[in-house]
């Protein structure tokens, strides 16, 4: 389904802040001027998948005009290092003429879908998948419930949320009418939530976290199973927590490994393929977290549940959503204008790489598994 079991994946956060600040982290984090070096330095450590995002709202200059120019060296890079690409519509990033919460906003979405495909059709881009929207469920919580993000609501998580999925489904519905056959991958958080103590109410809490967690996967499969072929999940260190806002950490009482997470969500939702669209930790503990994710892969692939890839994410340092602050994660850092490849990571890749040849299962239609063809 993927060029490669490994991805590389840039922070392509586009969201405007609750004090009105427009983040653009490709070009924070000079991924916009130097994506022809970060491709290669992907290439050269064998990633040839990698996730990059569309700047809806540098793209659509006025209602149904679009200017594809901020896209051209990410274009242009993927096809000068031989990557193929899944690319993302909305990284909660919308057009200040377009309303997120306005009945008009999914035909808009979709709108910029077709166009989107259009436009790299013509340019003969090599697409692995398309992400309508990035991490609806967390988008429905910054955006709706605290204000953090556009649109700035409290109390509306549910609305927002509920609009999201109409943009989904209308974007998919565009992909399909410009003719995209690609894979539509949804990636939405994997989270694990456990009550603070046996009291019903946190019992209660710990329940709805979990389940709001794949409310929107859930209302896009009840209308359309079609419109998810892959259930991107995006899995970090602070992905599990109490109720009461205390992290549970490995090795904690509490805590789930990922292989016990990643088999739940397949058992949830039979037949659908699972990729960790999403994993990294700031440095210095990359590589140790990365080793963590490989053996936790590994050992879910051997238990025979279907994962088609990992997604290093961000895959180079960017600047913090709130601070702008210097994030070190991933295997391509920089530092007084120079990119290096960070020690280890290398090596942890290849390793992650071979977990998915010799542990990986393909399934075929019927869910018969057959082995993965060794190079």
């Amino acid at each position: 389904m993927f060029r490669s079991f490994v991805w590389g994946g840039f922070e392509g956060a586009s969201h405007r802040r609750a004090d009105g600040v427009r983040v653009d982290s490709i070009a924070g984090s000079g991924h916009e001027g130097r994506a022809r070096l970060h491709h290669a330095m992907l290439r050269s450590l064998g990633i040839e998948t990698i996730r990059e995002s569309l700047r809806w709202h540098l793209i659509e200059t006025g209602t149904g005009r679009y200017d594809w120019s901020s896209a051209r060296r990410q274009l242009d890079a993927a096809r000068a290092a031989g990557l193929s690409v899944a690319w993302g519509l909305c990284h909660w990033g919308v057009p200040d003429q377009h309303d997120v919460m306005a009945p008009s906003w999914p035909s808009r979405l979709a709108a910029f879908a077709f166009a989107a495909a259009e436009w790299l059709r013509t340019e003969g881009a090599d697409i692995s998948a398309w992400v309508p929207i990035n991490e609806m469920a967390f988008w429905a919580w910054a955006g709706g419930e605290t204000g953090g993000f556009a649109p700035h609501r409290h109390g509306a998580g549910d609305r927002l949320k509920e609009q999201l999925v109409r943009g989904h489904l209308a974007a998919v519905a565009g992909l399909r009418e410009a003719g995209a056959r690609h894979p539509i991958m949804v990636c939405e958080p994997l989270i694990s939530v456990v009550p603070a103590d046996d009291g019903a109410s946190a019992l209660a809490e710990a329940a709805s976290m979990m389940e709001a967690s794949f409310a929107a996967v859930r209302q896009i499969r009840d209308v359309n199973p079609a419109a998810i072929d892959v259930l991107g999940l995006n899995f970090y260190p602070h992905n599990q927590w109490r109720t009461d806002g205390v992290r549970v950490l490995p090795g904690d009482p509490g805590y789930r490994p990922l292989r016990e997470l990643l088999a739940a969500t397949a058992h949830r939702f039979p037949g659908l393929p699972l990729a960790i669209s999403e994993t990294g930790m700031e440095e210095p503990g990359g590589v140790e977290w990365l080793a963590r994710i490989s053996a936790e892969v590994e050992a879910t692939l051997a238990a025979g549940v279907r994962v088609v890839g990992v997604c290093i994410y961000p895959v180079a340092d960017y600047p913090g959503w709130d601070d702008g602050r210097h994030c070190r994660c991933g295997p391509i850092g920089h530092r007084q204008g120079m990119r290096f490849v960070r020690a280890g990571h290398g090596a942890v890749i290849a390793q992650l790489a071979a977990a998915g040849k010799v542990a990986g299962m393909l399934h075929d239609g019927q869910g018969q598994a057959t082995a993965l063809q060794r190079k």
